[in-house]
């Protein structure tokens, strides 16, 4: 009996794709085909060496596409991450220009000063 092709994962993590949500789904979706898969070749009655490498094939097909997924989430994370960044920098940033106008309304030592005669 020969091992059936199983179709391979073409989801790898690409920067060119800004949609990482929407491949985390596709890529959760192989997984659970693969899965299944996997709970079919082990219940199946086919011969104990093709059951073996058909089950060692689907457990590395698993591997590499739980790797895509964890990249792919950590890619997300850091996406998060600095894009909250930004908006921080962002308040700083305005926070120290207000600061700065307002010095350079407070020109010399006397207009901070209150004196009294």
């Amino acid at each position: 009996m020969s091992i059936s092709a199983v179709s391979s994962s073409t989801g790898a993590a690409s920067a060119s794709k800004p949609n990482v949500s929407g491949q985390i789904s596709q890529l959760q979706g192989q997984l659970k085909d693969l899965t299944q898969k996997l709970k079919e070749t082990s219940d199946s009655d086919m011969k104990a060496e093709a059951k073996a490498q058909m089950v060692q094939m689907l457990q590395a097909q698993i591997a590499a596409i739980q790797s895509q997924i964890q990249a792919l989430q950590q890619q997300q994370n850091q996406q998060q991450m600095q894009s909250k960044d930004g908006a921080q920098n962002k308040t700083v940033q305005a926070s120290e220009e207000t600061t700065a106008a307002r010095r350079s309304t407070l020109s010399t030592l006397g207009s901070q000063v209150d004196t009294y005669a």
